[in-house]
């Protein structure tokens, strides 16, 4: 999945578009936006992940949720959150990321694709982007769901029943990326206290923000945990910056 490490803010529409609402709303909005442009458009509708994000209570997330659905700000549906224009958005990074691609591969390989039936518009387009960027999202957040379930399944084998504490702030070190979540119980797994190790793991991925500094002592015993979001940023600046000379 490549989302956004940035993207475009319109603060006019926004500040516009959310007259009336209290600053928690606003800030509740700002945040899901973000959530959404970074999961490139799939957002999945897990209300303990958004209020962890957000740093409110799941009860607090509802609220917002509940007020930016009457709004008109989000959808909820199929287990996923919306926001049509970031819908749109997201299409014409995708569309220009394609142009770019093949206009460097000199590639011919869509002339040949066939032509819209002449009686096709726009808003059967629109709908059946939708519906399959819904089915599409669905099925990815199966799987995701299905991972996080392992995570923790293999979690409370290797450091304990007791452990899912420990899981969680794995999960939310990592950006949620259950796989890179699951690489490392699997380290744990070989290492004679495979707790203290993760314990080790945890308190440097707390203290990244100190690394590099002359008076900061590395634990290079264990691995740096690199988050999805920084991942997605160092593959996107490597695809613009590549070929620069």
């Amino acid at each position: 999945m490549n989302g956004l490490p940035y993207y475009k803010a319109y603060p006019r529409d926004f500040i516009e578009g959310t007259v009336g609402m209290s600053f928690e709303t606003k800030a509740a909005y700002r945040l899901v936006l973000d959530l959404i442009y970074m999961r490139a458009g799939i957002l999945p509708d897990d209300a303990r992940y958004i209020a962890g994000v957000l740093g409110c209570s799941v009860r607090a997330w509802g609220k917002y949720r509940a007020e930016l659905i009457a709004a008109g700000k989000i959808v909820a549906e199929n287990g996923i959150i919306l926001n049509f224009r970031a819908e749109k958005e997201l299409e014409i990074q995708r569309s220009f990321q394609e142009k770019q691609a093949k206009n460097a591969r000199g590639s011919n390989e869509n002339n040949n694709l066939e032509k819209p039936r002449p009686s096709h518009t726009d808003t059967e387009s629109k709908e059946v982007s939708t519906s399959s960027r819904v089915a599409a999202a669905t099925n990815v957040i199966s799987i995701e769901r299905g991972l996080e379930a392992e995570v923790y399944r293999v979690g409370k084998t290797v450091l304990g029943k007791s452990s899912g504490g420990v899981i969680s702030k794995l999960r939310e070190a990592t950006g949620y990326d259950d796989p890179q979540a699951l690489s490392l119980i699997e380290q744990a797994a070989e290492k004679h206290e495979p707790m203290a190790w993760m314990q080790k793991v945890l308190r440097r991925a707390s203290e990244r923000h100190l690394e590099g500094l002359c008076n900061y002592a590395t634990d290079r015993s264990v691995p740096r945990i690199v988050t999805r979001e920084d991942r997605e940023w160092r593959e996107q600046e490597a695809r613009i910056y590549g070929g620069v000379q």
